[in-house]
């Protein structure tokens, strides 16, 4: 749902931007079949390009799925139910769903009361392509598919320039472009430009059945004068084609307006900037990141609203947490064979690894404020670490977690359920294609403290879990070889690398036999 929710905010913008084209380049020209067509491919495009994956960065060497993130957590007393705290995003998702239920059911309803009004009437003609019913509702005219509608009175009194002019209507088939866009405006309810787009429809519609008429050899002034006299008709069906839903003064101003030179039909083209640049912006890292955020915040409401099971977490609860980083070796490995699935190919090793929602910082925020110690496993001293294996799927979304290194099982449970709650990651990607990653992470849970119970420890040592063995590896800090980290803060920490292998003894030779761990610390 939350993917669905950042698509709509795209298709706003698209929108937004894609009407202001029109508007200020071809609504007053006198192409009305053509314009019509731009409007409907101008919606359609703005539903398009959000869809449309273009990335602006650069490729990324080849690394090794698995995070270096160790975890400390000391716990201290008792769990006490806290409450959810909604973030605005949050709100606004809630928000704009139940615009989109009463926006629907309202369209719902329409239709129904169209269809009953239709059938409610008399037929008065049928010609096999068009009926034209009678109500005695006090109703404007309108058309709707292949029904007139109209009320005794109209239909006494001038039923000719009324049936020509809702014919038009029905041959262009008039109807399906306002169900259409009325359906775009159930997702977009909070737009403008969506009620302003349909609004340019409806007018271009006007204007083709005008002309229409006036084709068909009836008097300008004559059917002018007609249009003056039914100004005073009522709207009441916003999904039909009314007959005098439209500024009058601009439809009579188009009907005396010569026709625009055809080379207008070439400012369409402003629109291929703009959607250029659409693409563009949606694909920025900044962008992608926003993205992601939004989608955590949307997916923590709709969890809430679905959560009906009780959580304990704690009170004195601190999560110490040192989280790096993993770069690639500069020269790139041989990606491993992909295991096969029922459902598609899982890697090891992608050229564009999967990254949490705002890379590593993130993920150290998030690791603090959703870990929780259990409250058994507290009283009873059990400690250790869990080393959890998931899958990143192309989508983005955690599945397939497995504990790899077993604890105990209340540790082991808590894991799973802090993994399993991750928002969707930035999906790894292989040729250019979002792929599923199998992916490791170590969660180390430790107690420090006294017997009271009080909650102490020290954050300042960086501990590390990697794919070689940080006793043995060859320790590099801004270039420099060490033999003790235990001193460095992880918050001072910009980056790690990790080499083994063939590339860590070729950038090293024999001290690089055991695997390499690169550190660049924050400037400052």
């Amino acid at each position: 749902m939350s993917i669905f929710f950042i698509y709509s905010l795209k298709v706003t913008l698209c929108l937004t931007a894609f009407y202001l084209v029109y508007k200020l380049l071809l609504s007053r020209d006198t192409f009305f079949a053509y314009n019509r067509f731009v409007l409907l491919g101008l919606c359609a495009l703005s539903l398009s390009l959000p869809l449309a994956q273009v990335s602006t960065s650069n490729p990324s060497p080849v690394v090794a799925g698995f995070a270096v993130v160790e975890t400390m957590v000391v716990s201290a007393e008792v769990y006490e139910p806290t409450s959810l705290d909604l973030s605005v995003t949050s709100l606004c998702f809630g928000v704009y769903l139940l615009g989109v239920l009463f926006f629907l059911a309202r369209e719902i309803w329409s239709l129904f009361s169209l269809r009953r009004l239709i059938s409610g009437g008399r037929v008065v003609e049928n010609d096999g392509t068009m009926k034209v019913v009678v109500v005695k509702d006090h109703v404007s005219p309108f058309s709707w598919m292949g029904n007139v509608v109209m009320n005794e009175k109209d239909y006494a009194d001038s039923p000719e320039y009324i049936i020509r002019h809702e014919r038009a209507h029905v041959v262009a088939r008039h109807s399906w472009d306002i169900l259409a866009c009325d359906l775009l405006i159930v997702f977009q309810w909070y737009n403008p430009a969506a009620w302003l787009l349909k609004s340019e429809l409806q007018t271009v519609h006007e204007y083709e059945a005008d002309r229409s008429v006036l084709d068909s050899g009836i008097n300008a002034t004559d059917y002018q004068m007609f249009l003056i006299r039914k100004t005073a008709g009522e709207k009441l069906f916003s999904a039909a084609n009314n007959l005098n839903q439209y500024s009058l003064k601009n439809r009579i101003t188009m009907m005396k307006k010569s026709k625009s030179n055809k080379w207008n039909h070439c400012k369409v083209l402003a629109v291929l900037p703009v959607a250029a640049t659409a693409l563009v912006a949606f694909a920025t890292p900044k962008a992608e990141t926003l993205t992601q955020e939004i989608a955590q915040k949307s997916d923590a409401l709709v969890t809430a609203m679905k959560q009906v099971t009780t959580q304990v977490p704690e009170t004195a609860t601190k999560a110490l947490t040192a989280t790096a980083e993993v770069k690639a070796p500069k020269t790139p490995q041989t990606p491993t064979t992909p295991q096969d699935k029922k459902d598609g190919k899982v890697y090891d090793v992608v050229e564009v690894m999967p990254q949490f929602p705002g890379g590593n910082a993130e993920m150290m925020k998030f690791l603090k404020e959703n870990i929780r110690y259990p409250k058994e496993a507290h009283e009873k001293n059990i400690q250790g670490r869990v080393i959890v294996r998931f899958i990143v799927n192309e989508d983005g979304q955690v599945s397939d977690a497995k504990v790899a290194r077993s604890v105990d099982p209340l540790l082991d449970a808590e894991a799973l359920r802090v993994v399993n709650s991750m928002p969707k990651w930035t999906p790894g990607k292989q040729d250019g294609k979002a792929v599923k990653v199998k992916y490791h992470m170590p969660l180390s849970f430790q107690l420090n403290g006294s017997s009271k119970g009080k909650a102490t420890g020290d954050s300042s040592g960086l501990t590390l879990a990697s794919p070689v063995s940080s006793s043995k590896a060859y320790v590099v800090v801004d270039g420099k070889h060490v033999t003790d980290i235990s001193h460095i803060k992880p918050d001072d920490i910009e980056s790690i690398n990790v080499y083994k292998g063939k590339s860590a003894t070729d950038k090293y030779g024999e001290n690089g036999k055991n695997g390499v761990i690169e550190i660049t610390m924050k400037k400052k």
